[in-house]
């Protein structure tokens, strides 16, 4: 049965692998490949994705994580630089 991390985790993996495609797609489009239109598109919507991502972590799961275990979320924040809008408001 599926838990919840398991949920963060194939989440996490899909955005890695679409930055993979990101990749590609940037050396496609310096090497002048033809097509690329609707892949731009997609990553505009990546895009979009992962701010709606970020915000949610920042405004839920961060406070929540900071008053269980606080010590995991400066580490997370130290190694990583996210929840940087947190840590300045």
């Amino acid at each position: 049965m599926a838990e919840p991390l398991d949920s963060i985790l194939a989440i996490h993996n899909a955005f890695r692998n679409d930055m993979k495609n990101i990749d590609a797609a940037a050396l496609d489009s310096a090497r002048r490949e033809k097509g690329l239109n609707a892949t731009i598109e997609r990553f505009r919507f990546f895009n979009e994705v992962l701010i709606w991502h970020d915000t949610g972590e920042e405004l839920v799961i961060f406070p929540v994580l900071e008053n269980v275990a606080p010590l995991v979320a400066e580490a997370y924040v130290k190694a990583t630089g996210v929840w940087t809008r947190h840590l300045t408001n």
